[in-house]
């Protein structure tokens, strides 16, 4: 049984270590991209502070708690 949990271990170890190194290259492309574009003299988009209400998406509406309701916990 030992053998077999230090395997599957060795197998997460690996996954992650295998996501952390797409991260870094994916923040190091991002961040390149940026440079680049900021170097160019591009403005980059800045997104609106408060959205309007038809703007807002419906998720936040959906999920908002019933009055009188305890949160779970």
């Amino acid at each position: 049984m030992d053998e077999r949990w230090q395997r599957i271990l060795r197998v997460m170890d690996e996954a992650f270590a295998d996501y952390l190194t797409g991260m870094v290259a994916l923040r190091k492309r991002v961040v390149g991209d940026v440079k680049r574009k900021l170097s160019d003299g591009e403005v980059l988009d800045r997104p609106d502070l408060e959205p309007s209400p038809r703007e807002r998406p419906a998720s936040a509406a959906r999920h908002r708690r019933t009055r009188g309701r305890r949160p779970r916990g």
